[in-house]
C-alpha cells in the first residue's frame, strides 16, 4: 500500500493583490518521482518556496510525514528530511567537489561549530570525509573529488549539487529545474541520475522542470499548474492526452512543448 510522504492541501499564497498560488492540493507518495509543471508564472517555484518555508501561505496546509510543516522554521526543514536544489547553481565554485559535499553534510554534525573549530570533532570530520567519498564513488564521481567545482562541465556541476543535497540524508528532495541550460546528452544523463537517486537511495523526488522530455521520461505522476491553479494531475500519458492541458498550451503536444 502506498504511503503518503507529502500532502499539500488548499495552498494559497497572495502577494498584495497578486494570487501566485490559488487553492492547490496534491500529494507525493514515498518512493515517487513527481513533476510539477506549468508556464512561467504558474506558481511552481512559489509552491517550492512554501514547502521550504521561505514563505508563509495565505491559507492552506502542508504536511510532511504526517506532521504540520508550517510549524517549522526555514532552517529546520533540512533536519526534518527535506533538501532542495535551486534553478541557479549554488555550489562554492572555488572549493573542491569534496569540500562542497562536506558543506552539505554539515547538518548531520552533532558537535558545535566552536568544537569543530577547536579540533574537538576530528573523528566526526573524518567520518564525514569517508561518507562523502563513498557517496561520490557510488555515483562514479570519485575522481572529481579534488577538482574545484568551477572546473567541471555544467552538467557535472548540477550532478554534484544534487549529490550535495543527498548528503543531508533527505527523504524528499525538491529539484528546481535540474536540467536548465543542459544539452540533450546532459539532460538524458541527469534523468538517469535522478532515477538512481530514487531507486538506489530511496529518496522521493518532487521536481519543477520545463524540459518535457525529461518530465515524461522520469516522472511517475505530474501535477500541472496554470495561473496559480492546478488544472490537471495524472500519469505522463494522462497529462499528454488531457484536453485541458493541451488547450492551455495553445494546442501543442505537451511532450514537445516546454511548458
Amino acid at each position: 500500500m502506498a504511503e503518503r510522504l507529502l500532502a499539500v492541501q488548499g495552498l494559497t499564497k497572495r502577494f498584495g493583490g497578486l494570487t501566485a498560488v490559488d487553492d492547490v492540493s496534491f500529494e507525493v507518495e514515498r518512493g515517487e518521482i513527481v513533476g510539477l509543471i506549468g508556464p512561467n508564472g504558474a506558481g511552481k517555484t512559489t509552491v517550492f518556496n512554501l514547502i521550504s518555508r521561505f514563505f508563509d501561505p495565505t491559507k492552506g496546509a502542508i504536511e510532511f510525514e504526517g506532521k504540520n510543516l508550517l510549524r517549522a522554521a526555514p532552517h529546520e526543514i533540512v533536519g526534518l528530511g527535506i533538501a532542495r536544489t535551486f534553478q541557479n547553481l549554488g555550489l562554492f565554485p572555488y572549493l573542491s567537489v569534496r569540500d562542497n559535499l562536506l558543506a552539505g553534510r554539515h547538518t548531520q554534525f552533532r558537535g558545535s561549530i566552536l568544537g569543530l573549530a577547536l579540533g574537538m570533532g576530528r573523528e566526526e570530520e573524518r567520518a564525514a570525509v569517508t561518507e562523502v567519498m563513498a557517496m561520490l564513488d557510488a555515483f562514479g564521481m570519485g575522481a572529481l573529488a579534488p577538482m574545484p567545482a568551477s572546473m567541471l562541465p555544467y552538467g557535472s556541476q548540477k550532478a554534484v549539487e544534487l549529490v550535495r543535497a543527498l548528503m543531508a540524508k533527505p527523504r524528499l528532495v525538491l529539484l528546481d529545474e535540474p536540467v536548465a541550460g543542459m544539452n540533450a546528452t546532459e539532460t538524458q544523463a541527469m534523468g538517469q541520475f535522478i532515477r538512481r537517486v530514487r531507486d538506489e537511495r530511496g529518496v522521493t523526488v518532487l521536481l519543477v522542470e520545463h524540459d518535457m522530455s525529461l518530465v515524461m521520461e522520469v516522472c511517475d505522476r505530474i501535477v500541472v499548474l496554470d495561473f496559480g491553479r492546478k488544472i490537471a494531475e495524472g500519469t505522463p500519458h494522462e497529462i499528454q492526452t488531457n484536453p485541458r492541458v493541451v488547450e492551455a498550451y495553445l494546442g501543442e503536444e505537451v511532450d514537445r512543448a516546454p511548458v
